[in-house]
């Protein structure tokens, strides 16, 4: 059976080492975790306005291609909103990473 893939969703502010933690255990759970931070921050500069919106672009281009949005840690920032809205207006699952803990802990 293909696993789904999971677009991570999380504060800048968090810790990279806090993001690993979330991806890991989302790939625990059984899915794909895809963290736009990861893939595309090391070579693009969030301070040029260029490469922010080549950012957002490839960042909503992935968005399309998940089955859902996992939304991690403890606040929602701006960046975070537009990405659940956007998954919203895609019909893409939304859900935090708490609240699929629960999920899978209910079907084991």
């Amino acid at each position: 059976m293909e696993q789904a893939m999971a677009y991570v969703c999380c504060p800048a502010e968090e810790s990279r080492v806090k993001v690993q933690r979330y991806c890991r255990k989302i790939y625990e759970l059984g899915y794909v975790p895809i963290c736009p931070r990861f893939g595309f921050l090391p070579f693009l500069d969030e301070g040029e306005a260029e490469d922010l919106q080549a950012y957002n672009r490839m960042s909503h281009l992935i968005l399309k291609r998940c089955r859902m949005v996992v939304v991690c840690g403890k606040e929602v920032t701006g960046t975070m909103n537009t990405d659940i809205s956007t998954a919203d207006r895609l019909h893409i699952i939304c859900t935090t990473l708490d609240g699929l803990i629960k999920i899978k802990e209910k079907e084991a």
